[in-house]
């Protein structure tokens, strides 16, 4: 639709691998032939100790809800950091647990940015359809977890209510995580052109605070 984007990875390690990230990567690197620019700037957010956080203090049945909740209030950060307009997602309704109706109220609660998610009514077989027509398919099946499937629990909430959630996010405490998440962002441009391997990142020195 000519919008240029920008992109947001929540990175976990050890619980998520660098071949995880390289995923990403690859994956962006596909995408940034549809931006007029020729390249997507990549946003890698440390999320490991706020979801430690999360399992050590919340109730096991909320933890993705959590998680969410605190990737969109970095993501607003982001947003209102580098005056950007909107946050776009790819949930689809009912696709897994963490995407119903109930759950993105729940989550989109820890904001005021508009959320696009274009991806909504569409079911599964549409989505890898698409995905195969752009040349992403075979890239995002690699069998590498992102940092919501390591820590899914084994019955998790599906209908959250927004008073027990923020209960329990009381209970974890996670503003100066949160914040010091935020100041440590990575940022990196990806395109087909510089084919960027994810060790790099570790050479990066491209932060910046609120």
């Amino acid at each position: 639709k000519g919008v240029n984007i920008s992109a947001i990875h929540f990175f976990s390690p050890p619980y998520t691998s660098y071949s995880s990230l390289q995923k990403v990567i690859d994956l962006l690197e596909c995408l940034s032939e549809y931006s007029e620019s020729g390249n997507i700037d990549l946003y890698v957010v440390p999320f490991t100790a706020i979801q430690d956080k999360i399992h050590e203090c919340a109730n096991n049945i909320y933890l993705v809800t959590l998680m969410r909740r605190a990737m969109y209030k970095i993501a607003s950060m982001l947003v209102n950091r580098n005056h950007m307009h909107c946050i776009i997602n790819g949930e689809s309704i009912g696709q897994v647990a963490s995407q119903t109706l109930n759950s993105m109220f729940v989550v989109n609660d820890v904001t005021n940015i508009p959320i696009i998610r274009p991806l909504c009514t569409y079911d599964k077989e549409d989505i890898i359809k698409i995905a195969r027509k752009i040349n992403t398919y075979d890239i995002s099946i690699r069998p590498y977890e992102d940092c919501c499937t390591v820590f899914v629990p084994k019955h998790p909430v599906i209908k959250p209510n927004l008073n027990e959630i923020a209960l329990e996010e009381e209970k974890c405490d996670l503003d100066s995580l949160i914040i010091d998440s935020f100041n440590n962002i990575k940022r990196v441009s990806v395109s087909k052109c510089n084919h960027l391997n994810a060790f790099d990142l570790d050479q990066e020195e491209d932060k910046f605070t609120i």
